[in-house]
């Protein structure tokens, strides 16, 4: 059996969404799927570290983890209790790539050297100057105290270059962000932080048709160590 899984989870709910109480919270964890289905996966420009010293600004991308749903529970603890995944191929096709992963202090930094010296003489090419911020994109650099932490997420990066003729994503209401559009039928496997808010969802009117169409791979956090 491979050590990768076949499907790739974007996590969400982590800061913005446990911090409510019980009833509140599962509400609104159904709200954000309905609000995913209907128009898309929320992100946002974002300034990133990614070798040292280096920041990469304006960024739009989203995070995914490619890990078996027995590991969902340490990623929900870290970035969201809800998880909504996709075939990696599908993420793949759409541009998808894992991470390249850069460790913070190393003794040889051949990757990390090279580059910075392609990123420092790009400057006043704007081709260029383009494509290596698409290539930063998909760097990721290691924290300084515990590197393999961030490595085990086996992180995918999903990037918007923001080309007219990329259809897949669209403006979003907010300044700067922006989303990521889907069919009810990608979406393969749904994690839910607890029972109550899995049958808050398969009660919902909307949700209700949605699965009765595309029923993908349903499981509550608790349950996923048993996959």
């Amino acid at each position: 059996m491979g050590i990768h899984s076949k499907f790739l989870l974007h996590w969400t709910g982590q800061k913005d969404i446990e911090k409510f109480c019980n009833n509140i919270k599962a509400q609104k964890y159904v709200d954000r799927l309905k609000d995913y289905y209907e128009n898309g996966l929320f992100l946002r420009r974002t300034t990133e570290p990614t070798i040292r010293k280096l920041k990469i600004k304006n960024l739009l991308r989203i995070c995914f983890t490619e890990i078996r749903l027995s590991q969902a529970q340490t990623h929900a603890d870290r970035y969201g209790k809800r998880g909504i995944g996709f075939t990696r191929d599908f993420i793949m096709n759409k541009g998808g790539r894992p991470v390249i992963y850069i460790p913070f202090k190393a003794a040889i930094c051949l990757l990390e050297e090279s580059i910075r010296n392609v990123y420092e003489n790009s400057k006043g090419n704007p081709t260029i100057e383009r494509s290596i911020k698409w290539l930063f994109t998909y760097v990721k650099r290691m924290s300084d105290n515990n590197g393999d932490e961030s490595y085990e997420e086996m992180e995918w990066r999903l990037v918007y270059d923001e080309r007219p003729d990329n259809k897949d994503f669209t403006k979003g209401k907010e300044e700067g962000t922006f989303r990521f559009k889907f069919a009810a039928s990608d979406v393969k496997v749904i994690v839910f932080p607890d029972e109550p808010t899995k049958e808050m969802s398969f009660n919902d009117t909307t949700l209700k048709t949605i699965f009765s169409q595309h029923r993908p791979i349903t499981a509550a956090l608790k349950d996923c160590s048993n996959f």
